[in-house]
């Protein structure tokens, strides 16, 4: 009788537990990362009593998770590259927003609109303050630009911040939870604590979504989890925590970095995936990117808009000066170093100006100066001023092996830019030289109007007269000194101008380069500052001012538009990945509901067995008591 008791008793417990197990997956169907359970049964070992074997019930065997730890590694990894590519589309569309705003290329247009309406009535005050006011509006769009990069940068640093501070929670949160783990697979001698693995692979994917992970099951059912290329983020219960730390060699630049026992190693290089991937993959790829070429095109459009300006006369018949400044090379210095370096632009190599920033080191021989968006390298010999890249470097002190510095040629170029001229009269739009035929030249040569070559050559106004001899296939100088051959159309370089005489001329012809005295109408040099805007002085003289704005904007345009098609793409990856997960991991509610149903029966056909037994041995106990 007892038997039946003890199978009765056996059934009730496994179906109630059958019955509990249910409910708890019916319960959790819609938790994030909840993972299926079910219960495994087993059957007692059967009593031999002498003509077979008499089954003794049913054990609860195991309570399990229905986990497959490939699919859920499938979901961190999707999971790790669509949080990346979701970060980087965000931050891409911020700049290209900001580029495509359509402020920078108009202002750009009207201060070329500026320049030819000034040209076309150079005596015009209203035309000239026209220029001023187009000018300052151009310089307040590059500082615009700069500041609004600048404010996306801060972003950048604050975003990586508060993504290490959630990453070192949830790092702790694991070590914590690895502890409980190991303590309930020692208290159940083995058995599976199956909501607490639950609540782990959650965090690790919401490790995951913020950096590329590693997780390593060990023995006792903790998980190491590495992350970058190996870095140990969570060793069993222990953590090393990361933080946010600014670039040696550029604080405005932060960095991720690890804090372990051996001190602080950076591991910015090393991260491949999630957000911290995307946020940095933004920066490296755009946003410096975008800020450094914005950079080049203020300093590109200064220095030749300079050039040209400091060549006229304004209205007061006072040599021109620069009509732009903007901000110098930054060049930071390591701690420590010997020397000092100084960086500036170089005005007669423009067309090599690129759009990187540098890393300087010395080697106590030799400078090596590297691109830091390449990689590319160039080796300079110590002691001496160097150029390269557009650059001119220039040592002082006394250099030691080791010396490093971090170049910034063009990122805060703009920073600074504005505009020198503040009095409309002041627009050199003249030329300070003009060119005459003498009333009694005979000969059909005409001479072209002089273009100046050097404006601080000192003897640039002083008069001369080109006198042709007899034949005149030669000229002088002032008619003296030597006779200089002919040639009709060549040039005629004379005390930094140039001039051409084309024709035939007859002995004694004679032309004249004057001072330009009077020169208030005169619009030469606003012709040639109006003609910059379509010479190709940038990128190795092979784009104008707005055809380098154009690519940049075509190329931040591109990354975007690519970004936003990876970020779909790799949100489908996911949902796949995550579905193929669910397929074996989640709750089925149907059939859940079928389950409750044959083991509530199950359950009441147990509770029948007690039932019999009850009635067989009240009925024993009434025979005896006869």
């Amino acid at each position: 009788m007892s038997e039946l008791f003890a199978i009765g008793t056996s059934a009730l417990l496994a179906n109630q537990r059958l019955l509990s197990t249910a409910g708890h997956n019916i319960a959790n169907a819609n938790t994030d990362g909840y993972t299926r359970q079910r219960v495994s049964l087993s059957q007692r070992t059967p009593q031999y009593i002498g003509v077979g074997f008499v089954g003794k019930g049913v054990d609860i065997s195991q309570i399990s998770r229905n986990a497959d730890n490939f699919l859920t590694d499938n979901v961190r990894f999707s999971a790790s590259g669509q949080a990346r590519a979701a970060a980087y589309a965000e931050l891409a569309g911020q700049v290209d927003g900001l580029l495509s705003d359509g402020t920078f290329s108009p202002a750009l247009q009207k201060f070329f609109n500026s320049i030819q309406d000034a040209s076309n009535d150079p005596t015009s005050s209203s035309a000239r303050q026209v220029l001023l006011t187009s000018a300052n509006s151009l310089s307040d769009r590059f500082q615009d630009l700069h500041n609004r990069f600048g404010a996306i940068a801060q972003n950048v640093n604050d975003s990586l911040g508060a993504k290490v501070d959630k990453l070192n929670t949830l790092a702790t949160a694991i070590a914590g939870l690895n502890h409980d783990i190991v303590q309930a697979y020692g208290i159940s001698q083995g058995q599976t604590p199956n909501d607490l693995l639950d609540q782990r692979d959650v965090l690790l994917k919401q490790i995951s979504e913020l950096v590329n992970v590693n997780v390593a099951p060990q023995a006792d059912g903790a998980v190491n989890v590495f992350i970058g290329n190996g870095q140990l983020l969570v060793g069993g219960q222990q953590t090393n925590q990361l933080l946010v730390t600014a670039n040696a060699l550029d604080g405005a630049r932060k960095e991720i970095a690890v804090r372990n026992p051996g001190g602080i190693g950076i591991i910015t290089d090393t991260i491949s995936g999630g957000e911290l991937a995307g946020v940095l993959q933004f920066r490296d790829q755009i946003l410096d990117p975008a800020r450094n070429a914005m950079g080049r095109l203020g300093i590109v459009l200064s220095e030749t808009y300079n050039a040209q300006h400091t060549t006229g006369l304004d209205l007061t018949g006072t040599r021109g000066g620069n009509l732009f400044r903007y901000g110098a090379p930054i060049v930071n210095s390591a701690t420590g170093n010997g020397g000092s370096m100084a960086v500036a632009i170089d005005a007669s190599n423009l067309a090599n100006l690129t759009t990187a920033d540098y890393s300087l080191t010395y080697d106590g021989t030799n400078y090596t100066l590297e691109r830091l968006d390449t990689g590319a390298t160039q080796t300079f010999a110590g002691g001496a001023a160097f150029t390269a890249d557009g650059l001119t470097f220039t040592p002082s002190g006394t250099a030691a092996a080791g010396d490093s510095y971090r170049i910034m040629p063009t990122k805060y170029a703009t920073r600074d830019i504005d505009v020198v001229v503040t009095d409309p009269q002041r627009f050199a739009l003249a030329s300070p030289v003009r060119a005459s035929a003498s009333l009694s030249n005979v000969g059909s040569a005409r001479i072209a109007g002089p273009t100046v070559l050097a404006a601080t050559n000192p003897a640039l106004q002083t008069a001369v007269s080109l006198v042709f001899n007899n034949p005149p296939t030669t000229y002088q100088i002032n008619g003296a000194g030597a006779l200089i051959p002919y040639t009709s159309g060549n040039n005629i370089d004379v005390n930094g101008w140039r001039v051409q005489i084309s024709g035939t001329p007859v002995a004694g012809d004679t032309f004249n380069v004057d001072p330009n005295t009077n020169a208030r109408g005169d619009n030469r040099n606003g012709l040639l500052l109006l003609d910059l805007r379509n010479v190709a002085v940038l990128d190795s003289n092979t784009a104008t001012y707005q055809g380098s704005f154009s690519s940049l904007l075509g190329q931040v345009g591109s990354l975007n538009q690519q970004a936003e098609i990876s970020r779909e793409a790799l949100k489908v990856q996911l949902a796949t990945a995550e579905a193929a997960r669910d397929e074996v991991a989640g709750v089925n509610l149907d059939e859940e509901a079928a389950d409750l149903v044959r083991y509530q029966q199950a359950y009441q056909g147990a509770a029948q067995i007690i039932s019999a037994a009850d009635q067989a041995f009240q009925a024993l106990l009434a025979a005896l008591q006869r």
